[in-house]
């Protein structure tokens, strides 16, 4: 039996150059979040990742927040973001004892382009393991796209909310996703999910 008060959240976001002129908005907005879902009642881990033309780790399986700095830079490498993180949060949550498991996954992706330099994971096998991990271990998945980039969300096979590919645009995401997040994190709340427009 995983642990019922026990919550992990994957949020994977772009740091790729075309993120320059909101990147003050998605940086305050991920570390507001980060802050408002530390301080509710539950256990939490978080892990975070950035992407560019390379993929890295901010937080792993985190149980306290850290200062979120957004430097942009680079292509759109989102697949291999996206499919490297399905592998690594599933490895970290099987490390665990089955007791100690989270009871609920929430799965975020944030990004204000498109897909255009992954090289090791395809369209089709993202969307797969997004189908099987949904079916299978109850996982929630939200992708937020910036305008027409949003349609790769769906492709994926995950719940997708376009916004304004704007400094409003990225605050009124990180506001909604936060509020949603908590609700979701709540005794008896619902499943954690976002309109499809902002």
């Amino acid at each position: 039996m995983a642990n019922p008060d026990y919550t992990h959240v994957t949020l994977v976001v772009d740091r790729s150059g075309s993120m320059e002129d909101v990147a003050d908005e998605a940086q305050s907005g991920m570390n507001a979040l980060l802050t408002s879902q530390f301080a509710l009642p539950g256990r939490l881990t978080v892990t975070l990742v950035e992407f560019d033309s390379d993929i890295d780790t901010v937080m792993r399986m985190a149980k306290k927040r850290v200062e979120y700095v957004l430097e942009p830079r680079g292509m759109t490498r989102l697949l291999d973001a996206v499919g490297g993180e399905l592998a690594a949060t599933q490895a970290d949550i099987k490390a665990l004892g089955k007791s100690e498991r989270p009871n609920q996954v929430m799965f975020v992706v944030v990004t204000d382009g498109e897909e255009n330099s992954s090289n090791k994971h395809t369209l089709e096998g993202v969307r797969s393991e997004v189908k099987r991990l949904r079916k299978k271990s109850g996982w929630t998945f939200q992708f937020i796209g910036a305008g027409d980039s949003a349609w790769q969300g769906s492709e994926m096979g995950m719940n997708t909310t376009s916004a304004p590919a704007t400094a409003d645009g990225f605050q009124g995401s990180y506001s909604t996703l936060n509020v949603r997040m908590g609700a979701a994190r709540a005794p008896g709340g619902p499943r954690m999910s976002m309109p499809a427009f902002i």
